[in-house]
């Protein structure tokens, strides 16, 4: 039986600590703020709606993960699915929202991309095999496949809205490994996609009390309730293992000694740790990946203010439409009991690597900057009944062109200390999925 300290009570921390204690292993989770879960903050306002400070919907993708939440006592009860009238993603051109589905002949069949825009999707049928021998952007991967018009207004709005990022920024080969790694033994992206049988039907969902409800939910289950307004004062490397130093919620110094190390705290806090000097300064530079500012705003409005139907997920809006912000989601359309009675919820989020600057901890000013837009496009009137506001300084990390030499790095830090891993969403992924694949 080993001995683990996990640094982070996060999604991420708690299901490592759920795994661990599967296998017979002892596990101590210290966390610095009074409550697990990690940017997921689910809140129920007095008001009547619920609104979600980090994700804000969980893409069940893997049977798994579906067997995980299922094996919680009382967790499946409380879990809901996306409403299915939601399947429809906007996407802004020319001031108009173009609804897509998530499949290549929707994009073909709407008006969203010009003829020659759709004719370049269907070049990728013939792409020759290739094994690249240098990082590209994700934009130029896209691009290459699929042509200028497609990278420019799908696939700039999707990774806007998902990683809040700038493609022509983002990593291909780090960001999306496994289209990499279809360009390498077949060459077409479509084909590739097109010959995997599909092993799971994959869902939305999220939990009726918010997201944060699997978090909670994961750490009742724990043997060692994770210790939370954690302070730690040193870490050290002694006779393969490593001595942890922290101060308890009551205020209590406590010294102990672990078999192993795993941090699964924001890459940007990694260097504020205070480990010993010596493995101090063999840390890779945590520092240099860029976590750009997002602001997240939730707006309410009586049903009688929105004049057009809303039948979808969300909308998405390219760079190239110039807008001060990334797009927004149908929360209430999404999910029920989002809202009170005749209201409905969205939430709009600006910022990100394309427009940081209009990522501010200021919610007056924040409506002012996007409410024209939003009434416009939505065909909403007057002010809303509603508002609430959660600016984060570092949002997702980006999986920047060169990454790969960033998790080599990573990786040596281990091979030299290998008691010690990291297991934070700038390795292996950012979705909430990631987090909880079984160890």
């Amino acid at each position: 039986m080993a001995d683990i300290a996990i640094l982070g009570a996060g999604l991420k921390g708690l299901k490592l600590a759920h795994d661990f204690e599967k296998k017979g292993h002892r596990c101590t989770i210290l966390e610095s703020a009074n409550q697990v879960g990690g940017a997921l903050i689910s809140k129920r306002h007095a008001s009547g709606y619920l609104t979600e400070d980090g994700a804000h919907t969980f893409l069940m993708n893997a049977q798994s993960i579906e067997s995980f939440i299922h094996s919680i006592p009382g967790l499946s009860e409380t879990l809901i699915e996306a409403n299915p009238a939601s399947q429809n993603r906007f996407i802004l051109r020319n001031e108009i929202l173009h609804a897509i589905k998530p499949k290549v002949s929707s994009i073909i069949k709407s008006k969203l991309l010009s003829a020659q825009g759709k004719l370049a999707i269907l070049k990728d049928l013939f792409a020759p095999r290739m094994d690249r021998d240098k990082d590209i952007s994700l934009h130029d991967f896209f691009e290459a496949h699929f042509g200028k018009e497609l990278a420019d207004y799908l696939l700039n709005a999707f990774i806007a809205g998902t990683y809040a990022g700038d493609p022509k920024k983002l990593s291909a080969e780090a960001t999306f490994p496994r289209l990499v790694e279809y360009e390498k033994t077949k060459g077409s992206i479509l084909r590739s996609v097109a010959s995997k049988k599909k092993l799971y039907n994959s869902r939305i969902i999220s939990f009726k009390n918010g997201l944060m409800t699997l978090p909670i939910a994961i750490s009742q289950l724990l043997e060692n309730q994770p210790i939370l307004n954690c302070e730690i004062q040193h870490i050290k490397s002694t006779q393969n293992k490593w001595e942890i130093a922290y101060r308890s919620p009551d205020q209590r110094s406590i010294v102990r000694s672990f078999d192993r190390i795993y941090c699964t705290i924001p890459a940007h806090k990694i260097s504020k740790l205070p480990l010993e000097p010596r493995i101090q300064n063999q840390l890779p530079n945590f520092d240099s990946i860029y976590h750009p500012p997002v602001a997240v705003l939730s707006l309410g409005f009586h049903n009688s203010q929105i004049k057009k139907p809303l039948d979808g997920f969300g909308y998405l809006i390219p760079e190239l439409e110039k807008q001060n912000y990334l797009g927004g989601l149908f929360i209430s359309s999404l999910f029920e009991n989002r809202a009170p009675k005749d209201h409905q919820l969205f939430t709009f989020f600006i910022g990100g690597a394309r427009s940081p600057e209009l990522a501010i901890d200021d919610k007056d000013q924040l409506i002012a900057n996007t409410l024209p837009s939003i009434q416009k496009l939505l065909n909403i009137s007057g002010s809303p009944t509603f508002s609430y506001s959660r600016y984060w300084s570092h949002s997702i990390p980006q999986y920047s062109v060169g990454y790969k030499n960033t998790l080599k790095s990573i990786e040596a830090f281990e091979s030299a200390h290998p008691n010690f891993h990291f297991s934070g969403n700038y390795r292996g992924g950012i979705s909430l999925a990631d987090s909880v694949r079984t160890l």
